[in-house]
């Protein structure tokens, strides 16, 4: 009885460690991609003069400067042909609203895209989780 329980736990233990989200990446990978993520906004920051994060908000069609807040915890996979890594943090625009961006990270945790999630709460049309 006790092989089995230990076989039938295994078997969880492997599945849950596929599976697609933040619980199936390694923590040493998972901290390497939102390193990644750090120095890219903080370099972005840096290189824009002011520091704060500059992205396009579609909606009031313009760029926003942004004050970087804190990074999320989780990480996701995304696609299984050629996966990117999403993972996310929030910032403040000068008047208090909140946005919270995706970063799109490649396997050589190289950030290859940024778009906003949401809005002070509100998903955007692009929101994929």
């Amino acid at each position: 009885m006790k092989f089995i329980t230990a076989i039938l736990t295994a078997s969880f233990l492997i599945i849950a460690c596929s599976a697609w989200g933040h619980e199936g990446i390694a923590t040493s990978h998972r901290d390497a991609i939102q390193k990644a993520m750090k120095n890219y906004i903080e370099r972005v920051s840096d290189d824009n003069g002011n520091g704060k994060f500059p992205v396009f908000d579609p909606s009031k069609r313009t760029i926003v400067q942004l004050k970087f807040d804190y990074l999320h915890d989780s990480v996701e996979v995304v696609g299984r042909d050629n996966p990117y890594f999403v993972t996310c943090a929030d910032f403040v625009d000068s008047k208090g609203v909140r946005y919270d961006l995706d970063f799109l990270v490649s396997k050589n945790h190289e950030v290859v895209a940024v778009l906003i999630h949401a809005v002070n709460g509100h998903k955007t049309p692009y929101a994929i989780h």
